[in-house]
């Protein structure tokens, strides 16, 4: 049929539509590489070229390690400022080429000019902190070393770490600052690089300068390092640091200093001092990768795309197949070979998708023979019910029966990975179940299935969930279905059934790709095991605390009685003996509930809590003609969140010890007072005092001092302590007794709020 003189001729819709793909092509690549929406592919793409191009251990870099074996050595953290000199002095004799001390001494103590005499003896960096944001709504708040330190480092840095959107640390800034001023990395002032400053940047905020992706060249453990204590106790060589740069900073487990890398694995971290060992050697050898601008990244995308529009234009089908492969592979050796002899990372990520979105869409406007059929094949793949994303392709001139085939494959592989996830989840050990809104089962497991049936409720594809989740009871709070009115979008409880069983209910909301609410997660796991086990813990602790005081209190009230023919040397033995039973049973059940019972948070004012504690052990203490002072507690109130149970029973304990380990006439003093948003509660007594050996296990359970105990009580207060996020710190020395103080947050109540009531 001839051609209407309206209609435009094939080669003019061929070009209408060319143009059409290239527009949306090209504003594809801008977004993709404006909005940084590629960072997920472009971090594995940087993290298997890192992996690749590793580098041998530096020779002049050492890492001195505050480790598992240091602290078990020297003691809990953070350690007097006096072993730190005394480890800067050991250096000192080595004559390492400059210290970076990554540990940070912001608070000043008495020991401070004996650590600065020491950091002054060798180049040694200390770091700062730059808290973002700061008190008072400003933008950030610095804290540098404290007093003497500040003047006598070589140099104060930061130690900011940055995570990507995948929470793995890549990249530093070399410079950060506000206000007029500005800090290197400590790398980086290390390494001897002069700040440049920021000109223009508003002073009140903090900015950030100088991006370098970190080249790491192993796993943690890839640099030289040694443990602080054997730097500390001499069994370091000197010659292992001469000349070297040093490193010192935590490695130990529990410090909170550690941090997945695209080199530490999946399962491990490598500490921030080593991160900045790694960024130290790069920058010394001039190997830091610098990232490239959005500009760039933006032009290499654009330049090959339109390479590839152009070749639609004047290529045949075969040929530009290959001049798109060629480009991708261009794109991939042009950004390791960057990446690897330039120091440069140009990510291609935005660049490839690309190039893969053009040549399928360019492929499908130019086999319409086949649209029909893969229109058709693609709806049917909608209706089954799959949220998996879908993409068309095409490859030139084929038959259409051949690209018809490809298809089918695609689609078929689409269908084994939702039954590779349907078996994955029919492995999961607790009952999952998949519903829509109403409520209709859409998927479950096995485990699913044998939970319906044990609970006489079976449920098949299509049945209504609720009957399920009407056979539970909750106990307590939260919520057990999703599908009550007031239902949260995400939710939990803990349930019972009427045949004994214990079970926790958890539920979340499924959404499809276009972030819709279309039905819910739930998931229920028997806990009936671990509620069974809790039972027979309270059947213990009765035992404890009843049982096995009963038979006691029967021995004393005998030995107390008319003449049991017993000498009295041995029944006072014997009397003592059970009573320290008595009191090891007691002492055991209140450690144990201190450690596992729920916590009655309300404000508490420990001005009554140090009062009452006094009043409890006045009888005690009179007896031995001690006095016990309570200084402070009189001028203000003292208000910390926390259990009065627990706390007035740790002051009790504390107090308790002091008066056992005070002589006759001697005087315990509790002093209250607060600084740092912290209420402090001391507890001095003028007793024997301890040892450094009897410091160290200080707060171990069934630790016995001098004098009678049952060694819980300190493990008591410990426990509490740490409950209430506080801290605790004993210093004492023989013959010159021992101070406890406890610190706490303050409450944020108002502390005359009861008053005036």
């Amino acid at each position: 049929m001839a051609e209407t003189p309206s209609r435009p001729s094939a080669s003019t819709r061929l070009y209408a539509e060319w143009v059409a793909v290239a527009l949306i092509a090209t504003l594809l690549v801008t977004g993709l590489v404006l909005g940084r929406l590629t960072e997920r592919l472009d971090h594995i793409i940087y993290d298997n070229a890192l992996i690749a191009s590793g580098r041998p251990p530096p020779d002049d870099i050492v890492i001195v390690a505050i480790d598992n074996r240091s602290l078990q050595a020297i003691g809990r953290w953070p350690w007097p400022r006096r072993v730190h000199a005394q480890a800067l002095d050991r250096l000192a004799e080595a004559k390492p080429r400059a210290v970076g001390y990554d540990v940070l001494f912001v608070e000043p103590t008495p020991e401070d000019p004996l650590l600065a005499a020491s950091v002054m003896k060798t180049p040694t960096y200390l770091p700062m902190v730059i808290d973002v944001p700061g008190p008072n709504g400003a933008a950030y708040a610095t804290a540098l070393p404290a007093g003497l330190l500040k003047d006598a480092a070589a140099g104060i840095a930061q130690v900011s770490l940055h995570f990507d959107g995948d929470r793995i640390i890549r990249k530093a800034y070399l410079e950060e600052g506000g206000g007029g001023r500005s800090w290197l990395q400590l790398a980086a002032l290390m390494a001897g690089i002069e700040p440049q400053g920021a000109p223009g940047r508003r002073s009140e905020g903090l900015w950030q300068e100088r991006p370098v992706m970190i080249p790491y060249g192993g796993a943690a453990g890839h640099i030289r390092t040694i443990s602080f204590v054997d730097l500390l106790e001499g069994r370091v060589p000197a010659e292992i640091v001469a000349g070297r740069y040093v490193l010192i900073g935590a490695t130990a487990d529990g410090m909170g200093d550690g941090y997945p890398t695209p080199t530490s694995g999946e399962t491990s971290v490598m500490a921030g001092v080593e991160i900045q060992a790694q960024l130290l050697d790069a920058l010394l050898r001039d190997q830091a990768i610098v990232p490239a601008s959005d500009h760039w990244q933006l032009g290499l995308a654009i330049a090959a795309l339109w390479t590839l529009l152009i070749g639609f234009l004047r290529l045949s089908p075969r040929a530009t197949a290959n001049l798109a492969v060629g480009l991708a592979l261009l794109l991939l050796l042009l950004t390791f070979g960057l990446f690897r002899f330039a120091h440069v990372w140009l990510a291609p990520s935005a660049a490839l998708i690309g190039l893969l979105f053009v040549y399928p869409l360019w492929g499908w406007r130019r086999l319409q023979a086949i649209s029909s059929y893969m229109t058709d094949e693609l709806r049917d793949l909608q209706a089954e019910g799959d949220a998996f994303p879908r993409q068309t392709r095409g490859s030139g001139n084929r038959e259409v029966t051949q690209q018809a085939s490809l298809l089918r494959q695609a689609i078929d592989r689409l269908r084994d990975l939702r039954r590779f996830l349907s078996d994955a989840i029919g492995r999961l050990p607790d009952a999952l179940f998949v519903t829509g809104l109403d409520g209709r089962l859409a998927l479950t497991n096995a485990e699913g299935r044998r939970l319906a049936r044990r609970l006489g409720a079976p449920i098949e594809t299509g049945g209504d969930l609720r009957a399920l989740l009407g056979l539970f009871r909750v106990t307590g709070t939260g919520h057990l279905s999703p599908f009550a009115a007031d239902a949260p979008a995400q939710g939990a409880a803990e349930a019972v059934t009427e045949g004994g069983g214990c079970y926790e209910i958890r539920y979340v909301a499924q959404r499809d790709a276009t972030n819709a609410h279309v039905g819910w997660i739930i998931r229920i796991v028997d806990i009936s095991p671990l509620k069974q086990a809790e039972r027979h813990r309270e059947e213990a602790l009765q035992l404890l605390s009843h049982d096995m005081r009963a038979p006691q209190s029967a021995i004393i009230s005998l030995l107390k009685g008319p003449e049991t023919g017993i000498p009295k040397a041995i029944a006072n033995r014997i009397e003592g003996l059970a009573n320290r039973t008595l009191d090891l049973a007691e002492d055991f059940v209140q450690l144990a509930r201190a450690e596992a019972k729920p916590l009655a948070i309300e404000p508490v004012d420990l001005n009554d809590v140090a009062i009452d504690a006094a009043d409890t052990l006045w009888p005690t203490a009179r007896a031995r003609n001690i006095r016990v002072e309570v200084e402070g507690a009189y001028e203000a109130p003292h208000l910390v969140d926390g259990d009065r149970q627990l706390l007035t029973r740790a002051l009790i304990n504390l107090i308790g010890n002091a008066i056992k380990y005070s002589d006759h006439g001697m005087v315990v003093r509790c002093t209250l007072t607060e600084a740092d948003d912290h209420v402090r509660v001391g507890i001095a007594d003028q007793g024997a005092g301890m040892s450094e050996e009897q410091l160290a296990n200080l707060f171990a359970r069934f630790q016995q001092g001098p004098r009678e105990g049952v060694g819980l009580g300190l493990a008591f207060v410990r426990t509490v302590v740490a409950r209430h996020h506080g801290t605790i710190d004993c210093t004492s020395a023989p013959g010159e007794g021992t101070t406890f103080v406890i610190g706490l947050h303050k409450s944020d109540a108002d502390p005359y709020a009861e008053v005036e009531e």
